[in-house]
């Protein structure tokens, strides 16, 4: 939300201090500051040319004051959110009613407050950029870098966290009086940065997308579709929040990701997991490119395998291996489509055609986002866990994942082995063994083959 400004020019007296090179602005930065001389240097008319005059105030004289007031800023903002208080978001912004700052954040505020922005707190302020030396009755810029964590009502049960690069400027002399001169995310921005959000709420979806409304429509009307079939196997449908931006340059900014790691990705999952913990903040984005270039039952199909990975992490507390989650994902979104199993599971079988039958289930390494084996390990996965389907039933293998991802007692020096745990799940909920499934699996692609 927040860019920071480019230094005004100052009196020649004052020593300029270079902008930390971190911060994702479009100001120009150095990598370090002035060198200060190691004792009072002067030239023959006395003071040293450049130096500072002795009545400016350096910034570490009042830095404790400085840091109070931001912080007290920042606290203020991030409760006037909470009390939907616009005129109190806005009061320590700096410039006319019509600035572009104040637009941009009036907007700002009133996309959060229709996304359902609550209980925001403020965790962290850090002084990115120090302000130059000046004398006192001189208002003076600094930079901080903020982190804040949030909640949306009805479908955050867990903060989420975010950060913002801030400007503040204030006189040395009245540190009280600060205001806030720019404003931006952090790196990733929050979908209250995107221009043109519109918001459809309902008790199963909050949908924020950017667009006609038909595309809305569209993503509200297909995460109906995708909860009723989540619903159909796991036995509930977790409320998820999708996201739809413009670009796929906006999607990979929201998930923190270069634009080169979603090629051909048409949606993601993001969200904050602590280890033994079930998630509780979840993202779906949806990549427009890759989306968009879907047939509609591909759609269907994306987004039910995108919900099934949040409704399964907001009921588990242990990781299993990227085959058991993405071949289980695959299991539901494609439960209800009409298509030759060759046909959905094609590219597996032209690398098995290239390279031979597989040993071994696909490695956690063969889901890298770009690897060649992608597309691949997808299929192969799918074909694993329909293989266990067949042979003990759609709600054994639910059963098999629920114990894998948290519900089995496993020995301490076994916690950290993701495919031990569903090995001792295979045993004791399936009564089978991985070699059995590796036996049973290559024999399904094998009949493929034919």
């Amino acid at each position: 939300m927040f860019s920071p400004s480019r230094r005004r020019a100052l009196a020649a007296s004052t020593v300029l201090v270079a902008l930390v090179a971190l911060l994702p602005s479009a100001c120009t930065s150095t990598t370090g500051g002035p060198v200060a001389p190691s004792g009072p240097v002067t030239t023959a008319g006395g003071t040293a040319p450049g130096a500072p005059a002795s009545s400016d105030v350096p910034p570490e004289a009042w830095a404790a004051e400085r840091e109070k007031a931001v912080t007290g800023v920042l606290r203020a903002r991030a409760d006037m959110v909470d009390r939907g208080d616009r005129a109190g978001w806005l009061a320590a912004l700096a410039g006319p009613a019509g600035s572009n700052l104040r637009a941009g954040q009036s907007a700002v505020f009133d996309r959060m407050s229709e996304m359902g922005v609550g209980d925001v707190r403020l965790v962290r302020v850090r002084e990115t950029t120090a302000p130059v030396p000046a004398v006192a009755g001189t208002e003076v810029e600094w930079d901080v870098r903020a982190s804040l964590t949030y909640r949306l009502r009805g479908f955050d049960s867990k903060p989420r966290s975010f950060d913002l690069d801030l400007t503040f400027k204030a006189d040395p002399a009245a540190a009280a009086r600060v205001v806030l001169t720019a404003s931006a995310p952090s790196g990733r921005p929050q979908p209250w940065d995107l221009p043109g959000l519109v918001v459809r709420r309902s008790a199963k979806a909050l949908v924020l997308a950017v667009g006609a409304r038909s595309r809305v429509d569209e993503v509200a009307r297909r995460a109906r579709t995708a909860s009723a079939r989540v619903a159909a196997v796991w036995g509930r449908a977790e409320p998820a929040v999708w996201i739809a931006p413009a670009t796929d340059a906006d999607a990979a900014r929201l998930l923190g990701r270069a634009p080169s790691d979603l090629g051909g990705v048409a949606a993601a999952t993001d969200g904050p997991l602590t280890p033994g913990e079930r998630a509780g903040a979840d993202r779906i984005v949806l990549a427009p490119g890759a989306w968009t270039a879907l047939q509609p039952a591909g759609r269907d199909v994306v987004m039910t395998h995108e919900l099934t990975h949040v409704t399964v992490r907001a009921a588990t507390t242990r990781a299993v291996p990227v085959w058991l989650s993405e071949g289980f994902a695959e299991l539901v979104a494609y439960a209800p489509i009409d298509l030759p199993e060759s046909t959905i599971v094609a590219p597996a079988l032209d690398r098995v055609r290239a390279d031979g039958l597989p040993r071994a289930l696909p490695a956690d390494a063969d889901f890298d986002p770009g690897t060649p084996a992608l597309p691949a390990a997808y299929g192969l996965s799918l074909l694993a866990l329909r293989t266990l389907a067949d042979a003990h039933g759609t709600q054994a293998v639910v059963q098999l994942y629920r114990a894998a991802a948290g519900g089995l007692d496993v020995s301490t020096s076994r916690l950290d082995d993701r495919e031990a745990a569903v090995d001792e799940a295979l045993r004791r909920q399936l009564g089978t063994t991985r070699a059995e499934l590796v036996a049973d699996w290559q024999q399904r692609i094998r009949s493929l083959l034919r």
